[in-house]
């Protein structure tokens, strides 16, 4: 079940991604496509590959992409 903070959650990801994403990592600001936020993420070390599998996983169930629309 999902509660009130995460859909705002979701809702402040929607309107603006990178902030969220840039309040936890640090990424460049000439670095702006996603493939080359999540390789720079790799080659700094802020994240793992498993962690980019999980995340890649959890895309792509249905249930988070209800979410998002």
């Amino acid at each position: 079940m999902v509660n009130a903070n995460m859909l705002q959650m979701i809702a402040q990801f929607k309107q603006n991604p990178m902030q969220i994403v840039s309040s936890r990592y640090n990424i460049p600001q000439n670095i702006n496509q996603p493939q080359d936020i999540v390789q720079h993420l790799l080659n700094t070390g802020q994240v793992s590959q498993q962690q980019v599998n999980t995340a890649m996983q959890m895309r792509n169930n249905p249930q988070i992409q209800n979410l998002f629309r």
